[in-house]
């Protein structure tokens, strides 16, 4: 799929689940940069200060993704795998000092991220729809699960399947609209052919996308969707039930580990649990204002 076709299904999914375009800005704005009308000069990606007016390519130490991007180079790089018995694939980074990009920053670098799409494991051959995620970049509340599943694959989009149904109702009991206060993605970018788990090296390819998308939104607080999440992020090997119910840590913001909504479908049991997990995200975020 070229770069136009891309863009312009990105736009018409958003559309048709009435979601706002909260992740690239502007649709028009957009279109306008990337496929300039006849006679219009192409000016890429860059855009003014403000968000307000296209610059020069050659400007682009000055617009606001090449400001952006210089100022997350500036951030230690993550931490290296490591190499311990179990399904955990990478230590969590040490505490480092947040860069703070302003929401104009912020969509331009997420649109760029988008555009250049990954393709550092086999999964890129299989994949309909590279699934970057979707919500508010300046969300207080960062949601992480496993992997795209078949809808999400076909839309492009996560959490738009059964699951992602339940996780807007769970979302909906604290008061947390998924529209405007929350950055969801998952693990992996693309489906793994017949949904089953991520591969080691599937993840360990794929993390440094998830890790630039924490280091750009830089949220309040994380919330963790299954093990997969939490074993990548979190440098541990626990189980869901050891992890749930307390917070850790990553990069010094606050995380909460809960079990995947797509579990909660498969196990009843599982719901209520689960929903004090979410409580205890709506206490941290009003805790941490």
């Amino acid at each position: 799929m070229n770069r136009r076709s891309l863009l312009a299904a990105y736009l018409r999914q958003q559309k048709e689940l009435g979601m706002p375009d909260m992740v690239f800005g502007q649709a028009e704005k957009i279109r306008s940069l990337l496929f300039p009308r006849q006679g219009e000069k192409n000016v890429g990606l860059m855009t003014g200060p403000h968000g307000d007016a296209p610059m020069e390519k050659h400007k682009e130490s000055k617009s606001v993704y090449g400001r952006g991007l210089a100022r997350l180079s500036k951030l230690p790089p993550p931490s290296p795998a490591v190499r311990e018995p179990g399904p955990s694939y990478a230590a969590a980074a040490p505490s480092v000092k947040t860069v703070h990009l302003t929401f104009e920053e912020k969509r331009a670098v997420f649109t760029a991220m988008y555009i250049a799409r990954c393709g550092k494991c086999a999964l890129a051959k299989t994949r309909t729809k590279f699934v970057f995620g979707s919500g508010n970049v300046d969300a207080p509340l960062m949601i992480i699960g496993e992997a795209p599943g078949a809808e999400e694959d076909l839309q492009g989009l996560p959490f738009v399947g059964a699951a992602g149904k339940l996780l807007t109702e769970l979302l909906a009991g604290i008061a947390i609209d998924r529209k405007k206060d929350v950055f969801i993605t998952n693990i992996l970018k693309c489906r793994p052919p017949d949904n089953r788990t991520p591969g080691a090296g599937e993840v360990v390819a794929c993390l440094p996308l998830v890790q630039k998308q924490i280091e750009v939104i830089a949220p309040r607080l994380l919330l963790l969707l299954g093990r997969i999440a939490a074993h990548a992020l979190l440098g541990t090997v626990d189980g869901i039930g050891t992890l749930r119910g307390r917070t850790h840590e990553y990069r010094g913001i606050p995380v909460v580990v809960t079990y995947h909504p797509a579990a909660l479908l498969r196990t009843t049991e599982y719901r209520r649990p689960a929903e004090d997990d979410f409580r205890m995200v709506a206490r941290l975020l009003k805790g941490n204002k």
